[in-house]
């Protein structure tokens, strides 16, 4: 029998692929090889931030408890130096996720993941901001151009100082 998480999860992407709700930051989203309590997807960076024309992967994962429980993970895939994404594993930390209300969706993380790096969050961040910093990154590991080896990225290590 299919949990009450996994048919909403079902009903959410049939509507982010038939509404192309995404389209908006240029993203995209979808379960991973048909398991819905895990997803992958990536989005333009914002404009007018450091991560402007860059592409940045990411990569959610859900209980069967879903929506009544946020995501248990939630974790950038695209090296990217922001205060409220960690940089030892991708791990983004910030109050939306973690003052979930049944009420969000997929389309609402992304949207929150999106926002955060136009927008970062002090209450919850890992180290400070440094413009500079978050450029080169961008530039490094986000440009547009660059063939993401989505099988392969977990072994690619995290080192912010490279």
């Amino acid at each position: 029998m299919i949990s009450t998480g996994i048919k909403k999860l079902q009903e959410e992407y049939k509507l982010i692929r038939r509404k192309g709700i995404l389209s908006s930051i240029q993203g995209s989203a979808a379960p991973i090889k048909k398991n819905f309590l895990h997803w992958k997807g990536n989005f333009c960076g914002p404009k007018n931030t450091p991560y402007s024309d860059g592409l940045y992967y990411f990569e959610i994962k859900f209980t069967n408890e879903y929506p009544n429980k946020g995501p248990i993970d939630v974790r950038m895939r695209t090296k990217t130096y922001h205060p409220n994404i960690s940089n030892s594993n991708g791990h983004i930390c910030d109050s939306y996720f973690s003052s979930w209300n049944s009420s969000y969706n997929v389309y609402g993380i992304v949207n929150a993941i999106h926002e955060l790096l136009s927008n970062p969050n002090p209450g919850s961040s890992y180290y400070s901001f440094d413009e500079n910093k978050a450029k080169e990154f961008n530039l490094k590991y986000a440009t547009l151009d660059q063939e993401y080896d989505w099988d392969n990225s977990w072994d690619k290590g995290w080192d912010i100082t490279d």
